[in-house]
């Protein structure tokens, strides 16, 4: 497994390969390829063996080949990294199949200059043209935006040159929705034979509801929480211009951030906006085990970005039972039905946005109906065992076809 996110847990990706490795048959010997960050407000969440053993629950290899203290040339440093180091582990190890992830490409300098040849399988969470279309979508100035957008942008035309290099040297590829599927064709000219679509998947007994009296605990002090990068592409900017309409209606409300990114610009945005530091809080990024906790204290669930595939903070919220708002984008539409298991709302508007909130938190058995029905639709179609296994279907797959 291909890790350039892994723990401590800092984005979508790194979740994914979390809950996947939990899942997959226990037959499946686990190679984690990885690196070792050192970024300011993770320092809390080093990596021991009791991570791993209480995180994984599984025995697993972990190779640490590079680090890391930012986000976003760390891809570099890890891909010659993986083209000295990976060869090496092969020789040793005897792999089967290699599972990758694109946006990161861990393994395209491998591809492209290495003659180690053994299948591979790569999730694609996002390409790089979705992001660099979605950033300038949506950001008012270039120096508003997060170390990484900047890059995104600066670095565009040889990252989706690479990329479509890469992607003609994939065995097979995993979509993580019907979107993203369309996507893969469309931005890298991949046949629609090579790609599966596999929804993303949580771990439905470590994201569980709150007991009956944390349920009720919800409403005493109303809270609303955003998990994910602190960043433009997130929609940030809107959820805070929603917030004063809110305080009209809710005075009592408070606003939880966690996540890392830039939250200097943001704490300002919230200022100028005359929100007192009473009513919000940036909690900075939270360990494996304090997501749920935080979420089963939601008294509702924001996610305003202005693209997600398939958005895992929103499946372990609507997992806790907390009622979601999203934005009506990407692959959102294909995990909420809105009105019964979310909202969705659309982006760009802080006033609909508002609006959608205040009701949730003014209507609680509203709130507790659409909690219920979005911790069904999970069990049913978004757990992290279902993802795994038809992961490892596919594993099956590639491996029959080669041989």
């Amino acid at each position: 497994m291909m890790a350039p996110e892994f723990l401590p847990v800092w984005g979508g990706t790194g979740s994914y390969i979390v809950e996947l490795i939990k899942r997959l048959p226990g037959n499946v010997d686990v190679h984690v390829v990885t690196l070792r960050r050192s970024i300011p407000g993770m320092d809390k969440n080093k990596l021991t063996d009791d991570i791993f053993d209480s995180v994984i629950g599984r025995p697993i290899q972990v190779h640490t080949i590079s680090s890391s203290r930012e986000t976003f040339f760390y891809n570099l440093a890890f891909q010659v990294a993986c083209l000295k180091n990976i060869p090496k582990l092969h020789k040793e190890y005897k792999f089967d199949i290699m599972h990758s992830h694109l946006s990161h490409m861990p393994d395209v300098l491998l591809k492209l200059f290495s003659r180690i040849c053994f299948p591979t399988v790569v999730t694609v969470h996002s390409t790089i043209r979705m992001q660099q279309d979605v950033t300038l979508a949506n950001c008012s100035s270039f120096s508003d935006l997060e170390w990484s957008e900047r890059n995104t942008l600066l670095f565009f035309p040889i990252i989706e040159f690479l990329q479509k290099k890469y992607a003609k040297r994939v065995s097979r590829f995993i979509a993580v929705s019907d979107l993203t599927e369309e996507l893969i064709r469309k931005h890298l000219s991949v046949e629609k034979e090579k790609i599966t679509v596999i929804r993303n998947g949580v771990d439905i007994r470590l994201f569980c509801p709150p007991t009956e009296a944390e349920k009720e605990e919800r409403f005493s002090r109303p809270t609303v929480v955003f998990i994910g990068r602190i960043m433009a592409k997130k929609g940030l900017d809107v959820l805070i211009k929603s917030i004063p309409k809110i305080l009209q209606s809710v005075p009592e409300t408070r606003f939880l951030f966690v996540g890392g990114g830039n939250i200097s610009f943001y704490r300002e945005m919230l200022e100028k906006e005359g929100i007192s530091s009473e009513n919000f809080s940036f909690i900075g990024h939270l360990g494996y085990f304090e997501r749920p906790r935080i979420l089963q204290q939601a008294t509702v669930f924001v996610n305003p970005s202005f693209f997600e595939n398939c958005s895992i903070s929103i499946l372990e919220a609507m997992s806790c039972n907390t009622a979601v708002i999203a934005s009506e984008v990407g692959g959102n539409p294909e995990i909420i039905d809105s009105g019964k298991n979310g909202i969705l709302v659309p982006p760009h508007r802080s006033g609909t946005l508002a609006e959608s909130i205040v009701s949730l938190l003014r209507n609680e058995s509203l709130n507790k109906a659409i909690g219920r029905e979005a911790r069904r639709t999970v069990e049913r179609s978004f757990s992290s065992q279902r993802c795994a296994q038809e992961t490892y279907n596919v594993y099956e797959q590639v491996l029959g076809i080669l041989d």
